[in-house]
């Protein structure tokens, strides 16, 4: 009598797919072990089982951080699905699901200085368990790291539109040239021919400010001769408050730049266009999450 033997392939675990979910989007096993409570080695041998039931590497380990392989970036989206799947099936089975975990938020500086410490709190009442990772930088940076899935959502400036991304509209920024009060200035028109040799304090590049104010001295054909850079906005707006210089800034941050703050707002010629502030992130199953997010945050600025 003959005998057949043979192997049935293994089936990955709902265990081993969060493994995999939070090392690709932590970048590294010991941060999606403090996020899944679990021990490193723990981590590591889930995700190698992942990998020896899929028969091939979904993490390029010789960098110093580890790096998704082709085929660990063309199922991440898919691994992220299913757990927002699972999520909402334990919701509809009537288990209640206790918003845990970790949330990365990118904010600008604007956002960051008017809106965050109310949403913050607000999160911090409804959402106790949540863990919230926050960075604030040029909306540029932000842009890009959103595009790197190191952050969840972005609060930020001028978004490129995308199809993979929502663009949610907030509030617009109006943008003002302002100078202290000190500094000796003809007239209430800011004019490129008339800031064009004063020092000018902004965001370095490639954030929006550094690029509108290039733009604007360029409309009639002139470089400002002294751009000093620096963040946050609020340090500029009390740098231009010492009346050495000129700074465009949103409006809403004179108030935020402290009470000995008193600038001089200038008109400008030709206009500054305004910048506007949106909330941006992936189309995927967690959109509603983020929505209810970029509506909280428009809740607090109208209040």
């Amino acid at each position: 009598m003959m005998m057949f033997s043979y192997h049935l392939p293994m089936r990955y675990t709902f265990a081993q797919a969060e493994a995999f979910y939070w090392t690709a989007r932590l970048g590294a096993f010991r941060a999606a072990a403090l996020q899944l409570r679990l021990s490193q080695p723990t981590i590591s041998l889930r995700v190698k089982e992942l990998e020896r039931s899929l028969g091939q590497q979904l993490f390029d380990r010789d960098a110093y951080r580890p790096r998704l392989t082709s085929l660990g970036t063309a199922i991440y989206s898919d691994v992220e699905r299913m757990l927002a799947h699972a999520e909402k099936i334990q919701t509809r089975a009537g288990q209640p699901t206790i918003a845990a975990g970790l949330l990365r938020i990118g904010a600008a500086d604007s956002f960051a200085a008017r809106i965050l410490p109310k949403l913050l709190a607000t999160l911090a009442e409804q959402q106790p368990l949540l863990q919230i990772d926050v960075t604030v930088d040029f909306s540029m940076r932000l842009e890009k790291m959103l595009y790197d899935r190191a952050i969840d959502i972005a609060f930020l400036s001028q978004p490129r539109t995308n199809d993979r991304v929502v663009v949610a509209p907030l509030w617009d920024l109006d943008l003002v040239w302002v100078i202290g009060k000190q500094l000796p200035f003809e007239g209430s028109i800011a004019t490129p021919e008339n800031l064009v040799h004063l020092p000018i304090f902004t965001n370095a590049s490639p954030s929006g400010l550094f690029t509108t104010i290039q733009t604007w001295f360029g409309s009639r054909g002139l470089k400002p001769q002294r751009l000093n850079t620096c963040n946050p906005l609020t340090v500029i707006a009390r740098l231009a408050n010492a009346g050495t210089g000129a700074a465009l800034l949103p409006r809403e941050i004179l108030g935020l730049s402290g009470e000995d703050v008193d600038l001089r707002i200038l008109d400008a010629d030709p206009p500054v266009p305004g910048h506007n502030l949106c909330a941006v992130w992936w189309e995927n199953e967690f959109s509603e999450h983020c929505a209810y997010l970029a509506g909280l945050a428009k809740q607090i600025a109208e209040g």
